[in-house]
């Protein structure tokens, strides 16, 4: 064991005994439950926020408990608090079978009671409260009832209610995260991430921002946005134009003219505009890479235009289109499909450090994951765009080389 970690095991033992003690203390006041002393709620919290890893010293499974709780949410903000709530239910499990050990109706929880139904199951998997009441000393003796089968020592209740508390001093610290970053809506993924790496409130909410803000500028790899199209754009159908950020999107970084996809190729990458399906020998003269399609027809082809002065436009093509200005464009990064994809298999991970895309269940994506900068491809559109420009940038590539 490192001597961080034994030193957080160490300040760990410290909070339950005092834990202990305010339970004690509370008891004799005549009152018992869940922890209510606002001193040491403030000064765990205090310490829980600048060291986060301080929360799996108090609870082991604390931070994946989390994790799963959030898991598939799609605002963070709602689920923490009933994560919160649920925590509070399971540490006042544990503080009843500590204090009142000899109560027996403390000895059974029905798993169609109010609180199980309303609180609990909706905010953790089913598994995971096992498991939680598990370490109370309860056994699912049939789909509806736990009782208790060994009770366990008063210093192990002791311990998993102040792990309980932990976690939800923990989501009260996510949920003020989310709240300063209103109306910006956080994936639970990117919160736990930046609470991991940045540590207090402040770190996080300024990580997250900075990240917002790089994508914002085209710099930060998240997903495109759909953007709802203007009338004089579309000629009155109802479509969308999409805004494509480079590396969160395939197409590069510049918002779509009109209801085209501008990809800012240049030669040195060896990129050519790709043949449209209505015009099999386009001019091959221009360096630019222009993908258009047409978004409100599922059998519209893609389309390309060549980008230039002096290059023609493809027939049937508006010709009010500007002419690109003489600026040098920014080279894309040409990306590669990695051997686990067999074929006709879409990706579900984009490393733009490796610039590959891999499946789901490779090694290597998993590594990529932990190691390098990337993003998951969740929906089958942007899976789908990514393998077509994937595929395009290995067909260019095969071709760029040298010709007689």
């Amino acid at each position: 064991m490192c001597a961080g970690s034994a030193l957080r095991q160490e300040c760990g033992q410290q909070y339950r005994e005092e834990y202990r003690r305010c339970l004690e203390r509370e008891f004799l006041r005549g009152r018992a439950g869940a922890c209510s002393d606002p001193s040491f709620g403030e000064r765990l919290r205090q310490r829980l926020g600048p060291e986060p890893a301080l929360l799996a010293a108090l609870q082991e499974d604390g931070p994946a408990l989390l994790a799963r709780g959030l898991r598939g949410r799609p605002d963070p903000g709602p689920a923490l608090q009933g994560l919160a709530g649920a925590f509070r239910l399971l540490e006042l499990a544990a503080v009843n079978l500590y204090l009142f050990p000899w109560r027996r109706e403390f000895g059974t929880v029905q798993t169609f009671s109010g609180a199980y139904v309303h609180s609990l199951r909706p905010a953790l998997p089913e598994a995971d409260l096992v498991r939680s009441f598990g370490r109370l000393g309860y056994e699912q003796r049939d789909p509806h009832r736990l009782a208790i089968s060994r009770l366990p020592p008063g210093p192990e209740l002791v311990a998993a209610a102040c792990g309980f508390f932990a976690c939800r001093l923990e989501c009260e610290i996510l949920a003020e995260v989310v709240h300063r970053l209103r109306p910006h809506r956080l994936r639970p993924e990117e919160l736990l991430e930046a609470r991991r790496l940045a540590g207090d409130v402040e770190a996080c909410v300024e990580m997250l921002q900075q990240r917002e803000a790089a994508t914002d500028c085209g710099d930060g790899a998240d997903l495109y946005q759909e953007m709802p199209a203007s009338p004089e754009d579309t000629g009155g159908e109802d479509a969308a134009a999409l805004r494509w950020r480079d590396p969160g999107s395939p197409w590069g970084t510049r918002d779509v003219p009109r209801r085209g996809w501008d990809c800012c190729g240049d030669g040195r990458c060896g990129q050519e505009p790709i043949p449209s399906m209505g015009n099999p020998k386009p001019d091959t003269s221009s360096s630019r890479l222009f993908l258009e399609q047409e978004l409100g027809r599922a059998s519209s082809p893609l389309s390309a235009l060549a980008m230039g002065s002096g290059s023609p436009q493809v027939p049937g093509e508006p010709q009010d289109l500007p002419s690109a200005a003489p600026q040098e464009a920014p080279e894309l990064p040409c990306y590669q499909l990695h051997s686990c994809l067999r074929r006709g298999a879409l990706p579900s991970y984009c490393c733009t450090t490796c610039q590959q895309l891999h499946a789901g269940a490779c090694a290597a994506g998993q590594a990529c994951r932990s190691r390098h900068r990337g993003q998951e491809l969740r929906s089958e559109r942007q899976q789908r765009l990514w393998l077509q420009r994937t595929e395009v940038d290995m067909l260019l590539a095969d071709g760029s080389g040298p010709r007689s």
